[in-house]
């Protein structure tokens, strides 16, 4: 009993006697759990948070749709976001909620802090996610392996079949408004997906893009993590809207790509064709939000930090061209072209000392060859060489 004095919310619901007392209790866990209960009153609040997320995990009664998952999302980033010292605790504390709403059976979160290191929360009796297997999780919780390097995925109009890679898979009807779906794409891997209302989505490596498997409300929603190319179907009477943890994208009909990796202290977005309103939370130093509206050829940079935007015309071609296999560059920090790299090849590269990652960077680098000859191609640029680790990760040092 005294190794639970300690528990949240999430070690509550990884516990298997827990568990078993919320599905089917015996008199002997009823008793066990009161006795707790009377030991530890504090541990009222954890233990009321835990049962109802659980419920919430057991209901068969309709599921939440992408408004109000989209809620909770966000309440989960501003609790995260409150406190340097709480962040970690709060994180945990409300990451089940998050994945639980998402999805009825595959609930392996992951977060990374700036330290790499990485933490995993699994209910018990899930199964569990690889971070680096590519698959759709559909909203019955059963997942569809994504095997190849470029995957491609496209929904019908109603949202209920969808084809992978030319496999033919009907989802299960189901009384939730919203079918919600997530693909998965680890890093080394993309996926062009076609949702149901026609609208194309290319998803680039280390990405997650979680959508309804077809559009029921006034507005057609979708959440993601990492980075993605839109082309969006038009569709006057619902207008599309992307939403990252920092920024919403607002659009009727358009092309634009927006990088939004957790782990990076820049949200990138670039608009190619149409016109778009990219909205900032008010989460940084500044704390105060505002609306950008972006024309073709502008690309908005957002410091998480401090919430400030810097907008500038650019050529659009070089930002989007990792679709085709690319990258280009121009006066780019290595640090930011190094970690693109990284996410394309599932490789490491450290820097033997820090400030080489202050080099400007500028051309092309053909992601079809080996990450040896993308290195070679780097240092032809850069002052720097590379030495290659037994286990295929790198190490860039001066020349």
């Amino acid at each position: 009993m005294e190794k639970y004095r300690d528990y949240t919310a999430v070690d509550f619901l990884n516990d298997e006697s827990f568990l078993r007392w919320l599905t089917n209790p015996t008199q002997t866990e009823d008793d066990f759990w009161n006795e707790f209960l009377k030991s530890y009153p504090y541990k009222k609040a954890e233990i009321r948070e835990a049962t109802h997320v659980f419920n919430i995990f057991h209901s068969h009664e309709e599921k939440m749709g992408m408004n109000e998952t989209y809620e909770i999302w966000s309440r989960i980033q501003k609790e995260a976001k409150t406190s340097k010292r709480w962040k970690l605790l709060k994180f945990v504390k409300y990451a089940a909620i998050l994945v639980l709403v998402f999805f009825s059976g595959s609930v392996t979160y992951y977060m990374y802090q700036r330290t790499e290191k990485q933490y995993q929360f699994q209910l018990a009796g899930t199964p569990q996610i690889s971070k680096d297997e590519a698959m759709i999780v559909l909203s019955d919780g059963s997942q569809v392996s994504l095997e190849k390097q470029m995957s491609q995925i496209s929904y019908s109009k109603n949202g209920r079949q969808l084809i992978v890679n030319n496999d033919t898979i009907n989802q299960k009807s189901g009384t939730e408004k919203e079918m919600i779906n997530k693909v998965i794409i680890p890093y080394g891997k993309k996926s062009m997906i076609v949702l149901s209302d026609g609208t194309r989505v290319w998803l680039n490596a280390g990405s997650q893009l979680i959508y309804p498997s077809v559009f029921t409300n006034k507005t057609r929603q979708v959440m993601l993590v990492g980075e993605a190319f839109f082309d969006v179907t038009k569709n006057p009477g619902r207008p599309f809207i992307v939403r990252t943890t920092d920024v919403s994208v607002h659009v009727l009909g358009t092309r634009f790509d927006i990088s939004a990796y957790p782990e990076d202290k820049l949200v990138q977005t670039v608009l190619e064709k149409g016109k778009v309103n990219l909205n900032y939370a008010g989460n940084g130093i500044l704390n105060r939000d505002y609306v950008v509206e972006m024309v073709p050829n502008q690309m908005v940079i957002l410091n998480k930090s401090t919430g400030e935007a810097k907008s500038q015309m650019v050529d659009v071609s070089k930002y989007v061209s990792w679709k085709e296999g690319m990258l280009e560059f121009e006066k780019v920090d290595l640090i930011r072209a190094l970690k693109q790299v990284e996410r394309f090849y599932n490789v490491k590269i450290y820097l033997a000392d820090p400030l080489i990652g202050s080099y400007k960077l500028s051309g092309k680098l053909d992601l079809k060859d080996e990450p040896e000859k993308v290195l070679n191609v780097i240092k032809l640029t850069v002052p720097i060489d590379w030495k290659k680790k037994s286990n295929g990760d790198f190490i860039l040092i001066k020349k």
